[in-house]
């Protein structure tokens, strides 16, 4: 065989090779994802201001907070939101799984069906009168998905203002 025929045969073999390869790997289609832009923080003039600490607030005409989902495209069937607000508890000697003392927690479960053709969905999270302060954390799930997971401060803005003030005189 001459060199130039032993190349056409190498690339003829290499060519089915390449060929069967793409047959057999059949590669599963990208999922899309749901959720486009996920916010959590305070609803202020149709914008939602993300933030880290959040005053604890009954009155909701002087402030609303919760989170925002914007889908990707317009949902073409119903899609399940649940969330979850883990806040501090009250109760003592409660064990963690370390087996170390500390506070308990509280825990509140919501859930919504957004319907098709929603673009976006807002769920406002009120203050209820007895929530505790303190490290609060906040998960959403999109049909499956995590959209949201992170913690954020619940604070006595007076108390603040007042401790501010305080420490600014002496």
């Amino acid at each position: 065989m001459t060199a130039r025929a032993l190349s056409a045969s190498v690339w003829k073999r290499l060519a089915v090779c390449l060929a069967c390869s793409f047959i057999a790997c059949e590669s599963a289609p990208a999922e899309q994802k749901l959720v486009q832009r996920a916010q959590f923080g305070i609803f202020y003039g149709g914008q939602v201001q993300e933030r880290k600490e959040i005053p604890f607030e009954l009155d909701r005409s002087k402030q609303e907070h919760g989170f925002r989902l914007d889908f990707a495209q317009p949902l073409r069937e119903k899609a399940k939101v649940s969330w979850e607000l883990d806040m501090p508890g009250s109760t003592r000697r409660v064990r963690d799984r370390r087996g170390r003392l500390g506070k308990g927690r509280l825990v509140q479960l919501g859930e919504a069906v957004v319907s098709a053709g929603r673009r976006r969905f807002d769920q406002v999270l009120p203050f209820q009168p007895g929530d505790p302060l303190g490290m609060w954390n906040l998960r959403v799930v999109a049909r499956d998905q995590v959209v949201i997971d992170r913690p954020f401060l619940v604070y006595d803005a007076k108390a603040r203002q007042r401790a501010l003030r305080d420490s600014g005189t002496r």
